[in-house]
């Protein structure tokens, strides 16, 4: 293990610059439109942006690497994610920052895609879970490091070159390496209305899951000056949440590997509902109140990903990449959603994202005990628990396959009859 590490030292290293960098600008952009005087809905509407030009990465930039190669593509990717960065820094147009927006997310989705191709065709299948995992920490970690340099002192522009010069530097490590490029990325092909009926608990899930998480994403910032936190409380505000959302992934994976996975995911989203209504009720600007319920919204949020993936893989034969591929794209087009809501919301309340956040799961809760009292599970295809980040599908085949390396063959069922399995979940 420690040899397959160090043979992947430049692409760890370059991500964890990368990331860094990606972090920051995640928090100055929307903090930057805050002081330029834009109302919440127009940062709701960039947000969103983002998402889906996330959305459009994960379709196109696989052709871009199978006509040009990993390395180019990753070298033009970080360029057009940096320019656009940049171009945000200049310009206080508000079209011409959905399309940097959305630039950015396209270009953040492509740069994951080959990192995450990358790992995947150098690590051995024995390997991949123990990678992911190194991978995973590293990854979270950084963007937490980039949220906490908005603490700095260097201005607006400042922290704009800062963020720049950082992804410009990720691209070193990976340019200088000798390592060979891995093969094309596969296409992203999956069909909404075969997984809705092989797991229409996933599914939901994954959509609320998204709506939740990508109003924190998109517009964490404008939530936390909305409850009056300083420039430098915002970097704590984002990275407590990312850190919630770290450490319970792992307890509440393991629960849901021994009990059906379904009641883990109501008993996150119900918490996540107290949590809301808690905060709610308080009302509190007291930094180290929001610092708590934020940590637990992120704890219980951040989770539902990796459970819906996970629980849709028990119960279909559909390849993993198909599978990984919609549960994917439904958390993104909750994602796409989840700031256009926050945003309108925060016209008349702080607590938007706790308000979305009460709604939003309540409906998940509500929804997944009543398929838990209609649909019995068999999880005839059952999988351990993987705890990864919605990035793109390469990460979710890499740790998927991980898991099924370790279990003998003959103790897996190949084939379920395909009318059976429809709508049990």
């Amino acid at each position: 293990m420690p040899t397959l590490l160090k043979s992947m030292f430049s692409l760890l290293f370059s991500a964890a610059i990368l990331l860094v960098g990606h972090g920051l600008q995640l928090t100055i952009v929307p903090l930057y439109a805050i002081s330029l005087g834009w109302e919440a809905d127009l940062i709701g509407y960039i947000g969103s942006s983002y998402f889906l030009g996330f959305v459009l990465g994960c379709l196109t930039v696989p052709r871009l690497v199978a006509r040009v190669g990993h390395i180019r593509v990753f070298t033009v990717l970080i360029a057009l994610f940096t320019s656009s960065l940049l171009f945000i820094g200049l310009v206080d147009n508000f079209v011409l920052w959905l399309v940097a927006r959305c630039l950015i997310g396209w270009g953040i989705a492509g740069i994951y895609m080959v990192i995450e191709s990358w790992l995947n065709d150098k690590t051995s299948v024995e390997y991949r879970g123990s990678v992911l995992s190194v991978y995973t920490v590293i990854s979270l970690s950084a963007i937490c490091v980039g949220q906490l340099l908005v603490g700095f002192d260097l201005g607006y522009a400042g922290l704009f070159m800062l963020a720049a010069a950082l992804l410009v530097l990720g691209i070193v490590p990976v340019g200088l390496t000798r390592r060979a490029a891995p093969q094309p990325i596969p296409a992203v092909s999956f069909s909404f209305r075969r997984l809705f009926a092989v797991s229409q608990v996933a599914m939901v899930g994954a959509f609320f899951g998204g709506l939740v998480t990508g109003g924190f994403w998109a517009l964490g910032p404008v939530i936390a000056d909305a409850n009056q936190l300083s420039a430098g409380q915002v970097g704590v505000f984002m990275a407590v949440t990312i850190l919630g959302g770290t450490a319970l992934q792992l307890p509440v994976g393991r629960l849901s590997d021994r009990i059906d996975r379904r009641y883990v995911i109501t008993g996150l989203a119900v918490v996540a509902v107290l949590t809301s209504i808690t905060a709610i009720t308080l009302d509190s600007r007291t930094p180290e109140v929001i610092y708590v319920t934020m940590f637990l919204l992120g704890g219980l949020s951040f989770p539902l990903y990796s459970l819906c993936l996970a629980h849709a893989n028990d119960n279909t034969d559909l390849s993993i990449m198909e599978v990984g591929s919609g549960v994917l794209m439904m958390n993104s087009v909750g994602s796409i959603l989840g700031p256009l809501i926050v945003s309108f919301l925060l016209g008349y309340t702080h607590m938007a994202l706790f308000v979305v956040s009460g709604v939003a799961l309540s409906i998940l809760a509500c929804w997944t005990l009543y398929r838990i009292r209609f649909h019995d599970v068999a999880r005839e295809h059952y999988e351990p628990f993987v705890s990864m980040r919605s990035t793109t599908q390469e990460v979710v085949e890499m740790g998927l396959e991980s898991e099924e390396s370790e279990e003998p063959s003959d103790m897996k069922v190949q084939t379920i009859n395909t009318d059976e399995s429809l709508n049990k979940s």
